[in-house]
């Protein structure tokens, strides 16, 4: 019985809910602001870019349609919004902010 209770605990030790990912590509908000008034239209193509392929990324994870009827434009300056109010964030954490708005 011991034996029994001690392979349960152990098992529920060893069990884990916990993810953890590595984000690539990832941007300063400090950079993406400095940017937007540099250079708007490369700012506008990489955050677009990156944020939807964010999106899609998860839309396949949870086989969902999130972002369908979202323009490009409104995704753009979600993230400098986002920026703005977050300005120590980056692109990857827009684009996770971004996604639990649309869905």
């Amino acid at each position: 019985m011991k034996k029994l209770l001690g392979i349960m605990v152990l098992s529920l030790l060893l069990s884990s809910t916990a993810h953890s990912y590595l984000s690539k590509g990832t941007v300063d908000c400090g950079t993406i602001l400095r940017l937007s008034k540099d250079n708007p239209m490369l700012t506008n193509g990489m955050m677009t870019a990156y944020v939807n392929g964010y999106i899609t990324g998860r839309n396949y994870e949870t086989n969902r349609n999130v972002g369908k009827g979202v323009s490009n434009d409104s995704i753009y300056y979600a993230v400098l919004k986002y920026c703005e109010d977050n300005p120590l964030k980056d692109n990857a954490d827009a684009a996770k902010h971004i996604f639990q708005k649309i869905k």
